[in-house]
C-alpha cells in the first residue's frame, strides 16, 4: 500500500557521519510508525542504526565506533557479546534448540539460582518482559488479598500494562494534581480509564503522604509497588526510612509489597537492591541484566504467594515464550558468572565513583550547575538542578532551557565517540567491559562540554 507522505526531518544539525543511518531511517518511516520500533529508540533528527556490538563498544551502520554507556537501557551488564553468555547460547542451540513451549531442565536450574541469590525469593517463574512480570505480580497480589487498589509512585515505570502505566513521564505540576495528593495521569492514549479508580499515586520519598493514603485505603489496598532505587528518573535514591515505611505499612494493612527490580535486579548486587538496602519485599520483578540482554523476566517471592499461580493455584500464568529455552540458558550462564565473581560489583562500584567524582569536579571547574549521582554501575546527570528527590523535581527541569542543553550534551558526546541515549535526563550504565580509560574519556569530553557551554550552565 502507498503510505501517506511525511515531512522530511531537518538533518542539518546532526553532528556525526551517519549517511546510512539517515537512509535507513527514511526507508523505515514508510513502513514503521516513526521509523522505529518503540518510543524509546527515537531522537532528533534521526536515530543511529547500530550494526554490531562487542565488549564496551557499539558500531553504527556507517562504521562509527562508540563507547556504549546506554548498555541497552541497562540490560547489558557483563558487556556485549560476553564469551560466557555466547558459549552458553551456542551450546543450547547446538544441543537443545531455540524453544519448546514445554518444561525443560534449565528452568529449574535458573529458579534454584534465583532462590539462592535473591533474599525474598522462595519460588520463581519466568516471562519475557518487565511489563509482563509486573502485570502478573499485581494480578497475584489482587488474587491473594481479594482487593483491587494499587499504590505506585510518580515517575516510577512499571511497564505498559493498563493498571500501572500511570503518572510516569508527564508534566507533574500541571497534570499530576497536588503534590501531597497526586492524581493518576495516563501515560498513553487508549489506556482504559476504568483502571484509574484503582490506582493511587504518591510522590517518591514522601513518607508522610504515603502513610496517610495507605491508611485511608487500608481495606482496599492490594499492593504497593515501588522502584527501590528510582532509576527510571536517573539515580534517585530512597531516603532513610522510606522503603522501611513501605514495608511496615504493607504489613499493617495486609497489602503485598512489590519491588520492581527490572533495572536493579542483579545489577546493583547479586540479590538486587533488596540485598543492598536490607528491605525485603513480598514479591519482586526482575529482567534486563538477568540474562545480559536476552529477553526474559522474573517474578519471584514468597512461596505462599507464588503457589497461587497456575497450575497450582487459581491465578492464571502462562505464555508460549515463558521460560524460553535460549533466554533461560543465557540467564543460567549470567547468574552463575555473577555468583562466581562477587568482586565484579566492587569493580563496578569503583568505576561508578570514579565517573561521578570526575564529572562533579569537571562541572565545578566549568562553573556548571550540574548534579551528578551514581549508585554502583548506574549514573545520571541533571543540568541546572540540585539532585532530585522526587519526579516533580525532574519534571520542572524538563520545561527549562536545560532540556535543550541535555540534547546538546548527547550530540557533543557522540562526536567524541560516546553513545549515551537521550532521555529527559542523562542516564548511563556501566558494564564489566568498561575500564578506567573509558571513564576518563567521558570525564574529559564532559569537561570540554562544560567549558564550551559555560554561559548556558552557570
Amino acid at each position: 500500500m502507498t503510505s501517506t507522505a511525511q515531512t522530511s526531518p531537518d538533518y542539518s544539525s546532526w553532528p556525526v557521519r551517519s549517511v546510512r543511518s539517515r537512509e535507513l531511517y527514511d526507508r523505515a518511516r514508510s513502513v514503521v510508525p516513526g521509523g522505529v520500533v518503540g518510543q524509546g529508540r527515537i531522537y532528533d533528527p534521526y536515530p543511529l542504526y547500530i550494526d554490531r556490538a562487542d565488549g564496551a563498544h557499539v558500531w553504527d551502520v556507517d562504521g562509527n565506533r562508540y563507547l556504549d554507556f546506554h548498555s541497552a537501557f541497562g540490560a547489558v551488564l557483563l558487556g556485549h557479546n560476553h564469551e560466557r553468555i555466547r558459549t552458553a547460547m551456542e551450546t543450547c542451540l547446538r544441543e537443545r534448540g531455540v524453544t519448546f513451549a514445554a518444561a525443560h531442565p534449565l528452568e529449574a536450574e535458573l529458579a534454584e539460582r534465583i532462590v539462592e541469590m535473591v533474599p525474598c525469593a522462595e519460588m520463581a517463574v519466568f516471562s519475557c518482559t518487565g511489563s509482563e512480570a509486573t502485570l502478573h505480580a499485581l494480578r497475584l497480589a489482587r488474587a491473594v488479598t481479594g482487593r483491587q487498589k494499587v499504590l505506585k509512585f510518580e515517575g516510577n515505570y512499571h511497564g505498559w500494562n493498563e493498571h500501572l502505566n500511570w503518572s510516569v513521564h508527564f508534566d507533574a505540576e500541571n497534570e499530576g494534581g497536588p503534590a501531597e495528593r497526586p492524581v493518576p495521569y495516563a501515560e498513553s492514549a487508549g489506556v482504559a480509564q476504568s483502571a484509574r479508580e484503582n490506582v493511587l499515586v504518591v510522590q517518591y520519598n514522601d513518607t508522610e503522604s504515603l502513610t496517610r493514603i495507605v491508611e485511608e485505603h487500608r481495606d482496599e489496598l492490594a499492593a504497593v509497588i515501588v522502584e527501590p532505587m528510582f532509576f527510571n528518573a536517573g539515580v534517585v535514591l530512597a531516603e532513610p526510612g522510606f522503603l522501611e515505611q513501605c514495608r511496615a505499612l504493607c504489613d499493617a494493612v495486609g497489602a503485598i509489597l512489590i519491588f520492581d527490580e527490572v533495572i536493579t535486579g542483579f545489577r546493583v548486587a547479586p540479590g538486587g537492591a533488596q540485598q543492598a538496602l536490607g528491605v525485603v519485599p513480598d514479591l519482586v520483578t526482575m529482567g534486563k541484566a538477568v540474562a545480559n540482554g536476552m529477553p526474559i523476566s522474573v517474578l519471584a517471592g514468597r512461596r505462599d504467594l507464588l503457589e497461587n499461580l497456575s497450575p497450582t493455584g487459581p491465578t492464571f500464568f502462562s505464555g508460549t515464550f515463558y521460560g524460553h529455552t535460549l533466554s533461560v540458558a543465557a540467564a543460567v550462564a549470567c547468574t552463575q558468572f555473577l555468583s562466581e565473581t562477587p568482586e565484579l560489583y566492587d569493580q563496578l562500584d569503583a568505576l561508578g565513583r570514579r565517573l561521578r567524582d570526575g564529572l562533579r569536579e569537571a562541572a565545578a571547574e566549568g562553573d556548571a550547575q550540574v548534579s551528578v549521582e551514581s549508585y554502583g554501575s548506574v549514573w545520571s546527570m541533571h543540568f541546572g538542578a540540585s539532585s532530585p528527590r522526587t519526579y516533580r523535581d525532574i519534571s520542572k527541569t524538563a520545561k527549562t532551557k536545560n532540556a535543550g542543553v541535555q540534547r546538546d550534551y548527547q550530540r557533543w558526546m557522540l562526536e567524541r565517540g560516546v553513545y549515551i541515549h537521550p532521555h529527559y535526563m542523562i542516564r548511563g550504565y556501566l558494564t564489566a567491559a568498561h575500564n578506567a580509560d573509558h571513564i576518563d574519556h567521558v570525564i574529559e569530553s564532559s569537561r570540554s562540554f562544560f567549558a564550551a557551554h559555560r554561559s548556558d550552565l552557570s
